[in-house]
């Protein structure tokens, strides 16, 4: 399933960029997405300034070094790698690979697919709704829906900003997960023919990790 998943994210990503490679201007999708944020949040710039929150590296660093403070202090090593590890090849990859190689580009000639600001902050979500996999269903399900709430707005204000087209995020959302997934599998893996020998065995970095 995870396998699946990671699969299906990478080919949306990997599709779409193929679409909008070298589009200067966005769908009518992304036009239409735009203008309905922007009707309902106009003269509201500072309403959108603050949803941008979420995005904000400062914020997701912070966010970052907490998850692995609780993953250490609670033995749970895989999940603090996790942690450290996918949102910054999320963000590597995304702004560092991707963009240029699809050159979509947003207003003044900014690269703009896959959204870089998203796919840190749904990589960073993602790992926290990972890292409650093990816990009660009602806490896997409060977390799950927190997250989707939070990259929503995020999502939102990068699009009624005008910093990035619907699209956009669609698919940096896309390559964090498939991040997310894949990291955690390579992690269990290598942890995994580490302590083969080891009991007990230390809990898949994928189902939270213990």
């Amino acid at each position: 399933m995870i396998v699946v998943l990671a699969s299906v994210c990478a080919l949306v990503v990997t599709t779409l960029g193929l679409i909008f490679a070298g589009q200067r201007t966005g769908t009518a999708v992304d036009d239409s997405v735009h203008w309905a944020v922007y009707r309902q949040f106009v003269g509201e710039r500072g309403l959108l300034q603050a949803m941008l929150t979420p995005t904000e590296p400062v914020l997701l660093v912070i966010v970052i070094g907490l998850i692995v403070m609780v993953a250490v202090a609670r033995g749970r090593p895989r999940l603090a790698v996790l942690a450290v590890a996918a949102p910054l090849l999320s963000a590597v990859f995304s702004s560092a690979v991707l963009k240029p190689a699809f050159g979509r580009t947003i207003n003044n000639g900014s690269l703009a697919f896959p959204s870089g600001h998203t796919a840190t902050m749904v990589a960073v979500l993602t790992v926290l709704v990972i890292a409650t996999v093990t816990t009660r269903t009602t806490v896997l399900v409060l977390t799950a829906v927190g997250a989707l709430v939070v990259a929503v707005i995020g999502a939102t204000a990068l699009v009624g900003m005008k910093y990035h087209y619907v699209t956009d995020t669609v698919g940096g959302a896309c390559v964090a997960i498939a991040t997310v997934l894949t990291v955690a599998l390579v992690i269990d893996r290598v942890a995994d023919r580490r302590v083969r020998k080891s009991v007990p065995v230390e809990q898949p970095a994928t189902s939270g990790t213990r």
